[in-house]
C-alpha cells in the first residue's frame, strides 16, 4: 500500500509538471482557450487512471493488486492518444512544432498511460502509446521529429512499468507458492506427529494389555494355567482388534468385546477404511450402536465388518453353531 500512495505521488508531481509546462509556456494558438482545454484534459485523464477504485473482481491466477476498471483504461488512454491533436489544434502556423514548449504532450500522455499500464491495463496502454506516437508523428509531421520531441522517452516509461508489472506478479505468484509449501509442511508434520502419538498410544496399550500375560508366560516358561491362556486368546485377539479395526474401537466398544470374549464367543473385526469419511460425532454413534449391539448379542461367532453400501457404516452377523445366520445387523451411516 505504501508503494502506490509513492508512485501515485510520483505521478501526481509529474502530471503537476507537464500541467504546468502547457500553462506557462503555452503553445500559441489562434484560440488560447483550446490549450487550457488540453492541459485540463489530461489532469482529468491522470485524475481518472489514478483514482478509480480497482475491480472487485481480481485477477483468478494473481493475487497481487486489483486491475483498473476497463471503463476508465479506455478513457484515459482515448485521452492521451487525442492529446497530440487537441493541444496542437489552431496552433499558428508560423511557430515550430518541434520548439520544446510545444511538445509538452508528449511527456503528458506518457505519463497517463504509464499509470494505466501500471494499473494491470497492459494492451490499453501499448494500443494507447502506439496511437500517441502515431498522433505525435502527425501533428510533428515526421517520426523522426516525433523521436526527437521524445516519445521514445514516453515508450520507455510504459515499457518499465510493464516489466514492474511483470515482475510484481511474478513475485506474488513465488509468494503464494512458498505459501502453499508452507502449510503442506505444516500439515505433514502435524500428520506425522498425530501418527507418532497414535503409534506411541497403540504400543502403550500392547503393553498395557498383552504386558502381564507374557511376563507370566516367561515366568512359568509358557506353562500357563487355563484361565491364563484364556487371557492371553483375549490379549491376542484384543491387539488384533487394535490392528484391524481402530475406527470402530472405543472404550465401549473394547469392553464389550472383551466380554463378548471371555463369554467364550470368535470375535472378528474388520476395517476396510470405509469409515474414513465421517466425522468424528458420526463415528461416536456408529461406535454407540456397535457398543448397544455386541452387548446384547450371545452367538459362537460373531463378525464386525465395515461396509461399502452407500448408507451403511457396519454390518454385525452372528453366526450360530452350524453357521446359520442368527443376527445381521445394519448400522447406518447417518443418523435417522
Amino acid at each position: 500500500m505504501r508503494i502506490r500512495i509513492a508512485l501515485s505521488l510520483l505521478a501526481g508531481v509529474l502530471a503537476l509538471y507537464f500541467a504546468a509546462r502547457g500553462l506557462i509556456q503555452p503553445i500559441p494558438h489562434e484560440t488560447p482557450l483550446l490549450g487550457i482545454v488540453a492541459v485540463a484534459m489530461f489532469l482529468a485523464a491522470t485524475a481518472l487512471a489514478l483514482a478509480v477504485p480497482s475491480s472487485p473482481a481480481a485477477d483468478a491466477v494473481v493475487r497481487g493488486p486489483g486491475r483498473m476498471p476497463l471503463w476508465s483504461a479506455l478513457l484515459a488512454s482515448a485521452a492521451a492518444v487525442a492529446l497530440p491533436f487537441l493541444a496542437t489544434a489552431g496552433a499558428r502556423a508560423d511557430e515550430s512544432m518541434g520548439a520544446p514548449h510545444m511538445t509538452w504532450f508528449i511527456g503528458a500522455g506518457g505519463v497517463v498511460l504509464t499509470v494505466v499500464c501500471a494499473r494491470r491495463r497492459v494492451l490499453c496502454a501499448a494500443i494507447g502509446i502506439l496511437g500517441l506516437a502515431i498522433g505525435t508523428s502527425i501533428v510533428l509531421e515526421s517520426v523522426e521529429m516525433a523521436f526527437v520531441a521524445g516519445i521514445l522517452g514516453s515508450i520507455l516509461w510504459v515499457g518499465v512499468a510493464w516489466l514492474v508489472v511483470l515482475f510484481t506478479d511474478r513475485a506474488h505468484r513465488d509468494t503464494d507458492r512458498l505459501v502453499a509449501i508452507q502449510h503442506e509442511s505444516a500439515a505433514w508434520r502435524a500428520a506425522q506427529e498425530s501418527r507418532r502419538r497414535e503409534r506411541r498410544t497403540r504400543v502403550q496399550f500392547a503393553i498395557a494389555e498383552a504386558g502381564p500375560v507374557l511376563i507370566r508366560a516367561i515366568e512359568t516358561s509358557g506353562a500357563l494355567t487355563a484361565e491364563e491362556r484364556e487371557q492371553a486368546l483375549v490379549a491376542e485377539a484384543t491387539l488384533r482388534d487394535e490392528l484391524r479395526g481402530a475406527k470402530l474401537l472405543d472404550d465401549a466398544v473394547r469392553a464389550a468385546l472383551r466380554d463378548r470374549r471371555l463369554a467364550g464367543s470368535a470375535v472378528t473385526l474388520f476395517d476396510e477404511g470405509d469409515l474414513d469419511d465421517l466425522d468424528e460425532s458420526d463415528l461416536a454413534r456408529v461406535r454407540g450402536e456397535l457398543a448397544d449391539v455386541l452387548g446384547g448379542l450371545r452367538s459362537p461367532q460373531i463378525i464386525v465388518r465395515t461396509a461399502r453400501l452407500p448408507g451403511t457404516a457396519v454390518t454385525v452377523v452372528g453366526r450360530g453353531e452350524g453357521d446359520d445366520v442368527e443376527l445381521w445387523r445394519e448400522i447406518p451411516r447417518a443418523a435417522g
